[in-house]
């Protein structure tokens, strides 16, 4: 046993096991510890009727163990068992697994006396004759995140994590800030998706600093380990990682965290779906049968621990030849949309299978930041658009259409809420400041500051459901995507907004 290990077992007997019988190890609560990098992962296993009262339990292992010198961090996770012929209930943190790595298969009289007492009560009446409980979601928010939006499929090869990557960063093009967390610690795909290389550093010797692709604050274990190396971890390790880079992360302000799930309905899914203080979730599957019987299970699973559903992505939806133009539906077309129409969740569009979306995806050149005037890159910033009016739905935040009229010969739109507040925005200021891939879509250092508008006029108003609006102007430029919040953003802080404009035009050697 190492000097740091045989450290970590005398402090964790410090901590009096149920009931203040004993110590956690001398009960034979804990699991073999492991230690990686510093960091420190053990589970606890308590009596499953019993593990939301134990919780600080599981706290007190934590801190005592944090104290030690030279610990850069600790995972706890509570385990929970039922005893034979019993119906096992949530923990109050969702396990990844019954039985502790390393298998403390023999436990201590004392724990079978307590997981019994706590599965049978008084034990006048056995648990089994109750009905199972049902999962319990119990989160705890991230500093500085808005909105959490997981997006996940029922199976692998649907091309779900390219699409959570387009997803951030239409989020990013219609004016919102967003970032993007790789929940898939198998197989991570967001650093080669998005072009980023290296690894991740420690801002205050505690948290994470993310790394950044396209404006996009992005985490994921391949900036932890090379790619193609193997991670072989059991599940409290994989669920320990999962809070890591969601909790220990300096984010900063975003009003929206993308989480690209693993496909597959799972544990670890499971796990995050309860733990995670998710706003809704995004499905995605392909159109034929096949993938959409797999996409009914993980919207089953969302729907079972009560996460909104923003809606389904139908991806690969369609191929257009490119040297003809003709138009192939390849995997069949319409499923997605028709499932969605069946369960009634809203269908939040299709994507095209293009090889411009293959090629840049493959070279960390996203289609949505690359090729904003691409058929692909206005889909996704579609798609964007209607889940964040979703979201806004479910949290009670939907804003109604507004009237809009062009006004002064194009020169001003004019924008009239429900609220019965109007406001005439200048056709200059929408063009500058348009929520399109050109303006929004990179980081500040990248992002093109467009000059020269002064005398743009607003030539046509094109409806996007009745969530957004798409500008034309007479210079050509129609990929800015004005959602109702956005508009309303831009009416409130247009002061604000011009006078940063104007600022970068002088940094910049640029005029009017």
């Amino acid at each position: 046993m190492s000097e740091l290990k045989a450290q970590v077992v005398e402090r964790l007997r410090r901590v009096k096991g149920p009931d203040l019988n004993g110590n956690i190890v001398d009960l034979g609560l804990v699991s073999d510890i492991l230690i990686k990098d510093g960091r420190v992962y053990f589970s606890i296993t308590v009596p499953a009727a019993r593990a939301e009262e134990l919780e600080p339990l599981r706290g007190a292992a934590e801190k005592v163990v944090k104290e030690i010198e030279g610990v850069a961090g600790v995972v706890a996770v509570l385990t929970a068992e039922a005893g034979p012929g019993q119906s096992a209930r949530p923990a109050a943190r969702p396990t990844a697994s019954a039985v502790p790595p390393g298998g403390n298969t023999r436990e201590h009289p004392r724990v079978t006396e307590a997981r019994t007492r706590g599965a049978t009560g008084d034990g006048a009446r056995p648990a089994a004759a109750s009905a199972p409980a049902a999962p319990i979601r119990q989160t705890q928010g991230v500093p500085g995140v808005k909105h959490i939006v997981a997006v996940a499929s029922g199976k692998g090869g649907v091309g779900k994590s390219t699409v959570a990557a387009n997803l951030a960063l239409g989020f990013q093009a219609i004016g919102l800030k967003a970032g993007i967390m790789d929940a898939d610690i198998y197989g991570p795909s967001q650093p080669r998706l998005l072009g980023i290389s290296g690894k991740p550093v420690q801002a205050d010797g505690k948290k994470l600093v993310p790394m950044e692709g396209y404006g996009l604050k992005a985490m994921s274990m391949g900036f932890m380990v090379e790619e193609g190396t193997p991670i072989v971890w059991r599940g409290p390790m994989v669920v320990g990682a999962l809070n890591q880079m969601l909790r220990e992360v300096l984010w900063g302000d975003l009003d929206v965290l993308v989480i690209d799930m693993p496909p597959g309905t799972g544990d670890v899914q499971l796990t995050i779906a309860q733990q995670v203080p998710l706003a809704g979730a995004v499905i995605v599957s392909t159109p034929q049968d096949l993938a959409l019987i797999d996409a009914r299970k993980g919207i089953a699973m969302f729907k079972k621990v009560s996460v909104p559903l923003l809606g389904i992505v139908e991806n690969m939806s369609y191929f257009v030849a490119p040297d003809t133009g003709a138009r192939y539906d390849i995997f069949g077309h319409g499923g997605a949309k028709a499932e969605a129409d069946k369960i009634g969740i809203p269908f939040l569009g299709e994507v095209p299978l293009t090889i411009e979306v293959r090629e840049t995806s493959d070279t960390g050149r996203p289609v949505t930041a690359t090729a904003p005037d691409s058929p692909s890159a206005q889909a996704f910033r579609e798609i964007a658009a209607k889940a964040w009016a979703e979201l806004e739905k479910a949290e009670g935040r939907g804003m109604k259409p507004p009237k809009l009229d062009v006004v002064h010969g194009g020169e001003a739109l004019r924008v009239s809420f429900a609220t019965k507040d109007e406001h005439e925005l200048p056709a200059e200021f929408l063009r500058v400041l348009s929520p399109s891939a050109e303006v929004q879509g990179h980081s500040k250092e990248q992002r093109v500051t467009v000059g020269g508008k002064k005398n743009v006029k607003i030539k046509e108003l094109r409806g996007v459901g009745n969530y957004a609006v798409r500008i034309v102007f007479d210079d050509g430029h129609d990929t800015g995507l004005f959602t109702w919040s956005y508009l309303h953003m831009l009416s409130l802080q247009r002061d604000k907004r011009w006078g940063e404009y104007l600022a970068e035009l002088k940094a910049k050697g640029l005029s009017r």
